[in-house]
């Protein structure tokens, strides 16, 4: 049983991390009103989400270093507190500097609180560890869904420029934290230090191809999140209509990841990521194409189908390298996220020339691309282990994969 203690820890850390990624989702569905009011072009507005992306995931490992090092509890209080601030004074912005500024600052407020975080929700976790990660990670993904649901309610209420009334929720999980969030200790997993540099030079050629793939996976999803706001809205949706559509998009790509674990855990990690990547291109596709509710319930599907095999590639990294699971990690989920979402400009300016409908309709050959790279990916430890392992690193040893949730981490 978990302490009371731990159990607040859990439950608090988990509220924040709900409140704090549904701040990183309050830029994507204000973008076409900030383009609007700043005079930007759809590509110039596209560059501020990989712009948060760098600050938010990118930067990840170097907030995490700082915070084993110096700040043990510092980031997991006062980043929610940054995210909360910033954020939701966009609508406040009067130039592009001045939003890039909000942009970057919040961003490091995301990306900071994570990895401090979720190193104390773990150690709160204890022999439990696996469940209360999934918690962390789910409220995160429905905190990234929610946002702009939020963010489109108040800004429709009050208007734009009263878009930091909603900086009350930062404020009041900031002040539990400071009251109640603990310290994070000192050498918290001994053993795991050994030197990487054999074992990533032996499966470079894997990693490598499940990285690539991860990035053109992340591509369209960040393209998609950043530009489907102004294909809605040249399709006469109003904004609270535009936040509801895009929110389910974020959802059900949280619901594919959460579930992804287990169909990997039960048909195989290669084979279900291949399968996810085949059938997420043309439905997405589909989506784009599509007008009103059939398009909704499409985009949906391929939302799910898109971020299936989010948890499964970051285990299928952590397989090839059993030793170094958080290095790996880290290059799975917060720089492969970064990577793609600086390929995101990219569909904006696609767009300038042909639509934002033909844009997105033609980013969706990314996946199918994605799939190709993961048909050399060797086959599932489970039916050829020699492939991927040695007699020293054997696949019991590496993690379910259905203890990988989905998150922002």
């Amino acid at each position: 049983m978990l302490k009371r203690q731990d159990k607040l820890t859990i439950a608090l850390l988990s509220t924040a991390h709900f409140v704090a990624d549904a701040y990183s989702s309050f830029l994507l569905p204000l973008l076409p009103l900030l383009a609007a009011r700043l005079g930007l072009t759809p590509a110039r507005a596209g560059l501020l989400i990989p712009t948060m992306m760098v600050t938010s995931s990118l930067m990840q490992p170097v907030y995490g270093m700082i915070s084993d090092r110096y700040l043990k509890r510092s980031m997991s209080v006062f980043g929610p507190l940054v995210a909360a601030v910033c954020l939701s004074s966009i609508g406040l912005a009067g130039s592009l500097p001045g939003l890039l500024a909000l942009v970057i600052i919040g961003g490091m407020g995301i990306g900071a609180f994570h990895p401090q975080s979720a190193a104390l929700v773990s150690r709160a976790g204890g022999a439990h560890r696996s469940t209360v990660m999934s918690i962390f990670s789910s409220a995160g993904t429905v905190g990234v869904a929610v946002g702009p649901i939020l963010i489109t309610t108040v800004v429709a209420l009050y208007g734009l420029d009263r878009s930091y009334y909603t900086a009350v929720f930062g404020v009041i999980i900031w002040v539990l934290l400071l009251r109640y969030c603990p310290a994070l200790g000192v050498g918290a997993e001994p053993g795991h230090e050994r030197p990487l540099g054999q074992a990533l030079r032996a499966v470079w050629g894997p990693l490598t191809l499940l990285y690539l793939a991860a990035v053109l996976r992340s591509a369209v999803h960040v393209s998609a999140s950043t530009y489907l706001p102004f294909l809605l809205e040249g399709g006469g949706l109003r904004l609270t209509e535009i936040g509801w559509v895009l929110s389910g998009f974020i959802f059900f790509g949280g619901v594919g990841g959460l579930f992804g674990g287990a169909l990997a855990d039960r048909w195989g990690a290669r084979r279900v990521s291949l399968l996810s990547l085949l059938i997420s291109g043309p439905v997405l596709a589909l989506a784009f194409a599509s007008r009103g509710w059939p398009g909704y319930v499409l985009l949906a599907v391929g939302g799910t189908f898109l971020n299936v095999a989010v948890p499964i590639n970051v285990v299928m990294a952590q397989r090839l390298v059993p030793g170094g699971a958080s290095t790996v990690s880290a290059l799975m989920m917060g720089f492969a996220w970064g990577a793609g979402a600086l390929l995101a400009p990219l569909t904006g300016v696609l767009s300038g020339h042909i639509g934002f409908a033909r844009a997105l309709t033609a980013i969706c050959v990314l996946p199918p691309v994605a799939a190709a790279l993961l048909w050399q990916f060797p086959r599932d430890a489970a039916t050829q282990p020699k492939k991927l392992f040695t007699d020293a690193d054997p696949c019991r040893s590496a993690p379910s994969v259905s203890s990988v949730g989905h998150s922002s981490l």
